[in-house]
């Protein structure tokens, strides 16, 4: 179990896990994602909570340091799996063509509009959830939040591996073969005990429509690869943290939500 979560931590973040192959011990325990997804949420809730303390009128500045501060700690491999995924169902041509283009290393149009679109999305959505808890007076908000964003989207990724079909064998299969029904299962109970105990019902809602994200890449990837890659798995990462973030900013919109510790 250690050795499952050293992996994961060493392979979703840049946290420093220790220099052993630890990558087999986390491929029998892949809902061990989400048990990351709260390390890095929490990391991510105190650097958010501190900022609004000290520069709550810099609601701008707060969201660029944050999106500084997800890659910083998660690095840029899902980030560049987003890009790959764009590159190949941007792509024209036969199926072949596409899952050429998704596995190509290089940068196309597809995938660079893919990421400018996406890091403008994720700088409004944290720009818009700032100004909302600077109004509430909510200054654990953000952090809150967060923290949520990032389990939903941990477990996003659980779930593509778990609803998908791999195209080829490589680091994404390996995931999605051993993520049955037992790992979606504890993964699902883990994400909604965090996301429940940090917000209450707005805290599932997020993780729902983080999970309803990760069906749609799974959908997309079908229909234009025939399955999914790594580079799917890593997509729904990036997808599931800005839908989660979006659905708060939506109910945050329609009146204060409530933080339930219990």
């Amino acid at each position: 179990m250690l050795d499952g979560v050293l992996g994961a931590i060493g392979f979703l973040t840049t946290l420093p896990a220790g220099k052993a192959d630890r990558f087999v011990p986390l491929q029998n325990r892949t809902y061990l994602f989400s048990v990351v997804g709260i390390l890095v949420g929490l990391l991510l809730g105190i650097i958010a909570t501190a900022l609004i303390i000290l520069i709550p009128d810099q609601p701008g500045i707060v969201a660029v340091i944050m999106i500084t501060s997800i890659y910083a700690l998660t690095g840029f491999n899902h980030l560049d799996g987003l890009s790959d995924f764009g590159d190949g169902i941007t792509a024209h041509g036969s199926r072949e063509k596409k899952i050429l283009a998704l596995k190509d290393m290089a940068l196309g149009t597809g995938g660079a509009a893919f990421i400018v679109l996406y890091l403008l999305m994720l700088f409004v959505i944290i720009q818009a959830l700032v100004n909302n808890m600077i109004d509430a007076n909510w200054l654990y908000g953000l952090g809150f939040s967060l923290l949520v964003a990032e389990v939903s989207s941990k477990h996003s990724m659980i779930t593509v591996a778990w609803l998908g079909r791999p195209i080829h064998h490589g680091m994404g299969s390996m995931i999605a073969d051993n993520t049955r029904s037992k790992q979606f299962l504890i993964s699902f109970i883990i994400s909604a005990l965090v996301c429940t105990t940090v917000l209450g019902s707005t805290g599932i809602a997020a993780l729902v429509g983080a999970m309803i994200g990760s069906v749609l890449v799974v959908s997309i990837s079908k229909r234009h690869f025939g399955g999914i890659n790594g580079d799917c798995i890593g997509t729904s990462n990036e997808i599931g943290r800005l839908i989660a973030l979006i659905v708060l900013f939506m109910i945050y919109r329609g009146g204060i939500a409530v933080w339930m510790p219990w």
